[in-house]
């Protein structure tokens, strides 16, 4: 008798895995396209560039008349930023569960930690992405306000102050995505970003002890050195604190849980 022999059985170790794994690149890849592919992602995309030329727009030509300065006006986006992308960084996470596509996603890689790992990655390339796209939108914009006004624009960056705000909003896209790791809930874990905001926001106002701790654990307090280019030793402390409390807590939780999840 002759026996056939599978044409993959060489790629299987004896407990059954394959010996190959996907290319953490590859998983990267996949993750910034289901990120920008889905109904939900087109959509929040283009309410964040409508609203963050909006606000440039808005800022230069209404509030602030006096303004041609490119870093300035890229800088001015912040606010729009820092709300679309930590929803952008949820919902790239919850939308696993909410679809239940998750079955399929770990079917394809098994170790859960590589695939939230890689939506940390593809969440860090659209927020850099996004942040070089406002600066390129804000040349033009600087130029249009000059000709208006018949003054001389200022296409100088501060590379620093420019890396510090990308690392801002950055910063506030793995927020979301520590969030909805942790929650698995788009809802609840949109809501959790914003009230948590807000209450950080009267904790600073209740004496000098609330004011204090939102010192150093309000992310949004705490990345405005960051964000403006002018970190000091004196800032880190309370940079790291609010990094943890808030991206490296939620994200180490999360891991746990969709580790041990059963999936349906």
């Amino acid at each position: 008798m002759s026996t056939t022999t599978l044409p993959y059985a060489s790629r299987l170790r004896v407990d059954g895995r394959p010996s190959r794994t996907v290319p953490f690149p590859r998983l990267a890849a996949v993750e910034i396209r289901k990120l920008t592919d889905t109904r939900a992602a087109v959509v929040l995309l283009t309410l964040l560039v409508l609203a963050a030329v909006g606000a440039m727009l808005v800022r230069t030509f209404v509030f602030t008349l006096d303004v041609q300065d490119v870093q300035e006006i890229a800088t001015s986006t912040g606010p729009a930023l820092s709300l679309f992308l930590p929803v952008l960084g949820i919902i790239s996470v919850t939308s696993e569960w909410s679809k239940r596509t998750a079955l399929t996603t770990f079917a394809l890689e098994p170790r859960r930690w590589r695939v939230l790992v890689a939506k940390l990655a593809a969440g860090t390339a659209v927020a850099i992405t996004t942040s070089a796209l406002m600066i390129a939108v804000a040349y033009p914009t600087a130029a249009a306000v000059a000709a208006t006004r018949d003054t001389a624009a200022s296409f100088a960056l501060d590379p620093v102050a420019l890396a510090g705000w990308t690392a801002t909003n950055v910063l506030y896209t793995l927020c979301g995505i520590a969030l909805g790791a942790m929650l698995l809930n788009g809802a609840a874990s949109i809501v959790v970003y914003f009230v948590a905001s807000i209450v950080w926001g009267f904790v600073g106002l209740t004496g000098d002890l609330g004011s204090t701790l939102a010192s150093w654990l309000d992310l949004n307090a705490t990345t405005v050195p960051l964000a403006d280019g002018e970190m000091s030793l004196k800032a880190v402390g309370p940079l790291l604190s609010s990094i943890g409390l808030w991206v490296a807590a939620p994200f180490l939780l999360g891991l746990l849980r969709v580790s041990r999840i059963e999936l349906r």
